[in-house]
């Protein structure tokens, strides 16, 4: 007897998509208790497009969970348990967007581009550019889902899908000398001088010279994640205006291909500090050195989409867990014996110190980079720490990057300092005050419905509440245009 119904959470039948990585949540739900006489196996198993391939996934409170890779066109998926089926077709229709994401994988001069990895792991440029186009497609994936979470779609930024590699004349030396901001400075100016630098563009970069000396390292000392990082050159993880770049010490911990995804994810294995290094926010595993660095990437790139800072989620250090969003395992939150003090939790342990200040950088990337309100709609999602706040999607939904028809549209969005008005003659949809530092939102105000509000006052007693004091306004339209003005308080 056949007691229970396998069903499909995110996604309805003849739905399309713009991105080719997709995650599939579903559930199985019993009529009665949880017995079925020809019951014998405890897996639920995905087909697609009609192969005889079979992805197994196990069930975790009734809920189960598929990351799939869609072929451009129609995708039958077909998914079964015990000896229940429900099968959908979904389409993935690429788009080519003026406004889009470049991947990058940046060598310098003299360097024979290949990465810091185990002699396992395959290192060489075509390596890494595998492993950075496939991390840049699961970010739009990630994206897409937080912002569905919302109510808002699935909307996503473009991707040129294959990561290129860019040639610097900076001398590898040179680089692993440079800090992080004069590392970004630099090779966001050569890009931009270089055939394909255009402000239509933000640039996804690693840099193939990073390198961690972990004959350094001395086992049996405690050492904090600043002990690590000092331990390495060409160490970078910075975003903002039109760049985001990263160094490449943890970038063997990535997987080359798709079906390692989740494996990489849930690999345990300690991390050799002696020989690498462990960017895991005190875990101590490979697969939480991957969950930690592609988070990170995810949060830089965001920085270039004009998000700041929150106390929570991916804009805090919620980014750590980015697994969770792909996995049912919990694996690369637990910490191995890595000699460090575990006694806070992970989030604790590890501050920001991106030291980016606007008007320094370079005028062509238009620096517009660097509370709480976590709302989260679709109530099928996991609860972790992996959310978006509700005004950060609400700017990523309006975003240019993220909408192909308003990109040449233009509007008046204007500051009134004396009263603190903002005009639109496009329609607010998010106003932010954010601290001047370290653009973290304080608070924010969301206008997404259908009816547009063309003019929006700062209520006078928040800021009273303020006190005095220099803030960060920022403003975006309903067509992707963008105010950011110091407000005195």
């Amino acid at each position: 007897m056949n007691n229970h119904k396998v069903k499909i959470l995110n996604f309805t039948n003849q739905e399309a998509v713009t991105y080719s990585i997709i995650k599939i949540i579903g559930s199985v739900q019993y009529a009665t208790k949880p017995v079925c006489q020809m019951q014998k196996d405890t897996n639920v198993y995905l087909s697609q497009n009609n192969t005889n391939v079979l992805v197994s996934t196990n069930l975790i409170n009734d809920k189960f969970k598929f990351l799939v890779q869609l072929v451009s066109g129609k995708n039958q998926i077909r998914i079964k348990y015990c000896c229940e089926t429900v099968s959908i077709v979904l389409e993935y229709f690429p788009v080519i967007s003026e406004n889009a994401v470049i991947p990058l994988y940046v060598i310098c001069e003299d360097h024979d581009g290949c990465f810091q990895a185990p002699p396992w792991e395959s290192n060489n440029i075509e390596s890494a550019c595998k492993r950075i186009t496939l991390g840049s497609k699961l970010l739009q994936c990630v994206t897409a889902e937080k912002l569905y979470e919302h109510g808002l779609g699935r909307k996503s930024f473009f991707l040129n899908e294959e990561c290129q590699v860019f040639k610097s004349q900076i001398k590898c030396q040179d680089a692993r000398n440079m800090n992080q901001m004069q590392l970004w400075e630099n090779v966001g100016r050569e890009i931009m001088k270089s055939p394909i630098g255009s402000d239509h563009r933000k640039y996804l970069a690693f840099l193939s010279c990073t390198k961690y000396y972990g004959e350094r390292f001395k086992q049996g000392i405690t050492a904090t994640h600043d002990d690590l990082i000092e331990m390495t050159e060409g160490y970078v993880a910075l975003g903002g205006g039109g760049l985001a770049l990263f160094g490449t010490a943890c970038l063997y911990t990535w997987p080359e291909n798709f079906d390692d995804v989740i494996l990489r994810f849930e690999d345990s294995t300690p991390v050799n500090r002696a020989q690498f290094l462990d960017d895991s926010c005190y875990r101590g595993t490979l697969g939480a050195c991957f969950s930690t660095t592609l988070g990170s990437v995810l949060h830089e790139l965001f920085h270039t989409f004009d998000l700041g800072h929150t106390e929570e989620g991916i804009m805090g250090r919620g980014f750590d867990n980015i697994y969770k969003v792909f996995t049912n395992s919990n694996s690369p939150n637990q910490s191995v014996d890595t000699g460090y003090e575990a006694q806070r939790t992970f989030q604790d342990k590890i501050e920001f110190k991106e030291e980016f200040e606007p008007d320094s950088l370079l005028e062509r990337l238009r620096s517009e980079n660097k509370k709480k309100e976590f709302i989260v709609i679709k109530s099928f999602e996991e609860s972790d720490d992996t959310v978006l706040s509700r005004s950060c999607a609400v700017i990523l939904c309006y975003h240019r990057w993220f909408n192909q028809t308003i990109s040449k549209q233009s509007s008046l969005l204007s500051l009134d300092p004396s009263n603190k008005l903002i005009r639109s003659t496009a329609g607010i949809r998010v106003v932010e005050i954010r601290s001047l530092n370290r653009e973290l939102v304080l608070h924010s105000w969301m206008f997404d419905g259908r009816i547009l509000k063309f003019s929006f006052q700062i209520p006078e007693d928040l800021l009273i509440t303020m006190g005095n004091g220099s803030y960060l306004i920022f403003v975006e339209d309903t067509i992707g245009c963008i105010l950011k003005e110091e407000l005195n308080v």
